[in-house]
């Protein structure tokens, strides 16, 4: 006799054909017009696992996340992978919350820009633990999404305040130093969920808020926010779900910056990141949703810059 699949009572990980072996390959959305600002959001992520149960029979799960590179052979336009993030949505299957998490790539083998033929790339993997009756995993590129703003009109980024161009985190690269563009490549995510609760890597999401155009062998350097000429209105980002802490990444790191913590209203704490000091690990406590990033002074300007949020259940 088959297993009910039906039941309501049904254990969350019964139906082994969504659980074990899951895996897609996933590729970059198509890049903008060159000089162009725009975030591009992948607007139907792969869904890699969705596992149900009865509220009555979910328990705690952990879901095991790897992203990898393709092999030559399987890959028709190899360049720079990544960055890749999972979804995960989890709840009682009529009330649900969901949260994002970075499942980073597994070491190169073979050259910098192509998977060695005839070998299994390295995983890179992130493990996620949730108590839930419904899992649904998905995993999106993000290699031309740079984070939006909260408080500016409609979905801009920080390149779009200042009407600079700039480049996705992953690709389209364009190497300074050679006349090539290396694009950004597809990505195998492989996903399954097992019954135990404690989580063997820590789990982070990073929010790319700008990452400069090559320009000849320099990057495009901006002035982050502030009131120090040219004056630009203080920037909003609001925190992924379930941040612990925060850490502010910069280049080049001789630009000094203010970091604001708040609520959705009032300014709760603040945090200086001196000129040639790598930020320090700046716990998220009690209200604090929203990150406002202030240049020092008008020199105080970034090539990149990026917020990487340790997040957990």
């Amino acid at each position: 006799m088959g297993l009910d699949t039906t039941s309501s009572k049904k254990p969350i990980l019964q139906d082994a054909e969504q659980n074990i072996g899951n895996s897609e390959v996933i590729y970059p959305q198509a890049g903008p017009a060159a000089g162009s600002a725009t975030t591009i959001p992948q607007k139907s992520p792969a869904r890699i696992i969705q596992l149900s149960a009865g509220s009555a029979a979910g328990q705690t799960t952990s879901v095991i996340v790897t992203a990898t590179r393709l092999p030559r052979n399987k890959n028709p336009t190899p360049g720079f992978p990544g960055p890749i993030t999972g979804i995960i949505e989890f709840g009682n299957g009529g009330r649900s919350t969901s949260m994002e998490f970075d499942v980073p790539m597994g070491p190169f083998i073979g050259s910098v820009t192509a998977a060695a033929e005839a070998t299994e790339p390295r995983d890179g993997i992130a493990v996620i633990t949730v108590p839930t009756g419904v899992i649904r995993l998905y995993a999106r590129y993000d290699s031309l999404l740079i984070e939006p703003l909260l408080n500016t009109n409609g979905q801009v980024c920080l390149a779009d305040v200042q009407g600079v161009p700039r480049q996705g985190p992953g690709g389209p690269v364009v190497l300074p130093l050679l006349p090539v563009s290396v694009p950004a490549e597809p990505v195998q995510v492989q996903a399954m969920a097992a019954y135990f609760s404690k989580r063997f890597s820590f789990t982070y999401r990073t929010l790319y808020c700008y990452v400069g155009q090559w320009v000849g062998i320099a990057q495009t350097p901006v002035l982050v926010s502030g009131s120090a000429a040219p004056a630009i209105t203080p920037i909003f980002y609001v925190l992924p779900a379930f941040t612990r802490s925060l850490k502010v990444l910069r280049q080049p790191l001789t630009s000094a910056l203010n970091v604001t913590l708040r609520d959705s209203v009032n300014a709760l704490d603040n945090v200086a990141i001196a000129a040639g000091v790598t930020c320090p690990t700046i716990p998220i406590i009690g209200h604090e949703t929203i990150v406002t990033i202030e240049s020092a002074t008008a020199a105080d300007t970034v090539t990149m810059l990026a917020l990487c949020c340790e997040v957990g259940i």
